[in-house]
């Protein structure tokens, strides 16, 4: 049992330095690794029923005891012989408490509950983008909302105050970011990058109409009644809303990766767009978004990176992350330095380290060997 008492905001151990959530792909399930003092350190996998595990991962403080807790997506997990039903799972940190296990309240077979999660506090958001509407349209895609003893809230476009309709497809809650405002209300941002603009009333089936994409943002999810502003993507088949995050000061930011673009927005919409400086070489790059503790935010491509702040509309401080070794998403804040999942790579597989002040790269791999993981970093929090 590890000393929480002098533990930082994302010190998972209680050794006082920073850590990194690593899920990991794994044969047997998945795999959920920690990032600390230099080292990847494989995790006990708390449940023998998790499927999955790591798909989706955060770190945060869930309880009081003053490490940060991890919460972890397991989204194939079986529920009440569910498959596919999917779980999500608290690690809380310091080795004090045992795990706790949420489900939706109404499992469903292959919703995928906990293919994203975003945590503020004791406030854990989880996404099932593939559980159909309850009037039988598939993959339409849940978020729900577990806030303390309280009953979870389950969020959908035909949620009263949320726009749009929960339509075949749209895999609302694909991504998730949860943070505070100023004024102290708690926003949620909904990422749907299969949302497609079928016209109005609700659409039954797929229409020809390609996707654009859309973010839902809800300024105060524990309000008794939601209000929520929706922004649709400009472009078709960008798959914008595939990665988003909570920036400090009420500001948001969301990728369209498959045109290589990213935003930053305020209340008035986009302040800042800024390009993928190498996706030319691929149509479909992957996407990723991290915000540090000062307000940088990293935005991770398949093949490059960008280092940016918000407030620097022109961009004149962006720095570019050069390719490293097995690419370079997704990507975590740790510390001063950068660190870069390598899913797509092939034994000996680690994460990348990359130190933005000195430009040097360091790979990490698991303790003890890789053993049947097959994609280290799949997911960073």
């Amino acid at each position: 049992m590890a000393d929480c008492t002098k533990a930082g905001a994302r010190d998972f151990d209680g050794d006082g330095r920073d850590d990194v959530a690593v899920g990991n792909r794994a044969l047997t399930g998945g795999q959920v690794s920690l990032l600390t003092a230099g080292r990847l350190v494989p995790l006990a996998i708390p449940d023998e029923a998790a499927d999955a595990i790591g798909a989706s991962v955060t770190l945060t403080r869930v309880d009081a005891d003053g490490c940060a807790d991890i919460v972890v997506g397991a989204p194939y997990t079986k529920v009440d012989g569910k498959g596919g039903a999917g779980a999500v799972y608290v690690l809380y940190g310091g080795g004090a408490r045992p795990y706790r296990k949420i489900v939706s309240p109404e499992p469903q077979q292959n919703a995928r509950f906990g293919s994203s999660v975003a945590a503020y506090g004791g406030t854990i958001a989880v996404g099932a983008p593939m559980e159909k509407e309850r009037d039988g349209a598939g993959e339409a895609g849940a978020v729900y909302v577990f806030s303390g003893a309280a009953a979870p809230r389950r969020i959908t476009q035909d949620t009263d105050g949320v726009p749009g309709n929960s339509e075949k497809g749209d895999n609302f809650g694909e991504s998730l970011a949860l943070g505070p405002l100023p004024d102290g209300r708690l926003r949620l941002i909904v990422g749907a990058p299969r949302e497609r603009a079928d016209g109005p009333g609700r659409q039954r089936r797929l229409r020809s109409a390609r996707s654009t994409g859309a973010v839902t943002v809800i300024d105060d999810v524990r309000a008794e009644k939601l209000a929520a502003v929706k922004y649709d993507g400009e472009s078709e088949e960008c798959g914008y809303g595939a990665a988003v995050a909570h920036l400090p000061g009420g500001r948001w930011a969301v990728t369209a990766p498959r045109c290589g673009m990213a935003y930053i927005n305020d209340r008035t919409g986009p302040i800042r767009k800024t390009g993928c400086r190498a996706c030319a070489a691929s149509s479909h790059p992957m996407s990723a978004l991290a915000v540090s503790p000062d307000g940088r935010l990293a935005v991770a491509w398949g093949d490059s990176a960008t280092v940016l702040s918000p407030d620097d509309e022109r961009g004149a401080g962006d720095q570019v992350v050069p390719t490293l070794p097995g690419g370079d998403w997704p990507v975590a804040f740790y510390g001063s330095e950068l660190v870069f999942g390598r899913p797509r790579d092939t034994p000996p597989q680690s994460v990348t380290v990359y130190d933005p002040a000195t430009g040097k790269h360091e790979e990490v791999g698991p303790e003890g060997g890789p053993g049947d993981v097959e994609g280290i970093g799949e997911a960073l929090g």
